[in-house]
């Protein structure tokens, strides 16, 4: 089956931010100029490519990595879901961009070519609206990281982290309203990379949590019990909302 006349891919790029809206012509259109291929679990090997290819993730979760060459700590820059796109930075600038893609599980990728890419912002005018409110979210987030490191400690990250990955409509939110969307079953290791720490000392916290009933681990995934608890290690939630009250002690 040809990508053109695929239903699948099709309903994917419906769900992705950038294409949602656009005309079922204009997708189809679209798919024309895209081809599918499967990224296995760890770090992806094709560097060189994604200097010159725009990707769509339909399925799986990518880390969008950076590491020291020498010291080989990592620090992860995004967290791509499905229905994500990738790299916006060169789509932006045509320069290379330093970044590792690492698969966190089998990934099902869509790409096609940046001039591509460029081309549809002039010619579709609703793939480019969608752009830039998307790159304007990726880059309030690195603005948000780069704060966060500056001005917060590790637990205050961990939490701030935790809170904007809280996924009201998450399909296990009937059981767990506190439900968490790409990181409730990631490794510490992971997390650790998402705030600009080490392994060890994300441990250390989470178990300070979960001694004091804040979070819990159910079948490898990690559960939120207490929001207001965990909320007063931040000045307020993602959608502003703001919590008042003593912190737990045992402050590491």
């Amino acid at each position: 089956m040809t990508l053109s006349s695929s239903t699948r891919y099709e309903k994917s790029l419906k769900c992705s931010p950038v294409f949602s809206g656009l005309d079922d012509n204009v997708l189809k259109d679209m798919l024309k100029a895209f081809r599918a291929e499967t990224w296995k679990k760890g770090i992806c090997g094709l560097l060189k490519d994604t200097t010159k290819r725009f990707h769509v993730l339909v399925s799986g979760r990518l880390e969008i990595t950076r590491t020291h060459p020498d010291t080989g700590r990592s620090v992860t820059l995004w967290l791509l879901g499905p229905g994500d796109v990738f790299d916006i930075v060169t789509l932006l600038d045509g320069r290379p961009h330093g970044v590792i893609p690492v698969a966190l599980e089998d990934a099902k990728i869509l790409f096609t070519s940046l001039p591509m890419a460029r081309q549809w912002i002039n010619t579709y005018p609703r793939f480019g609206r969608n752009l830039l409110p998307y790159i304007g979210e990726r880059f309030r987030h690195i603005e948000n990281f780069a704060a966060d490191l500056a001005i917060h400690d590790t637990m205050t990250r961990l939490a701030r982290l935790i809170l904007r990955h809280v996924d009201p409509e998450h399909p296990m939110a009937k059981d767990n309203p506190h439900a968490l969307k790409l990181i409730n079953d990631l490794p510490h290791e992971a997390l650790a990379r998402m705030v600009g720490s080490v392994r060890v000392v994300i441990n250390r916290h989470l178990q300070h949590w979960k001694k004091h009933s804040i979070i819990d681990y159910q079948r490898g995934n990690l559960v939120v019990k207490d929001l207001e608890a965990l909320a007063a290690w931040c000045k307020d939630l993602p959608g502003g909302t703001k919590y008042r009250g003593s912190r737990h002690e045992g402050h590491l």
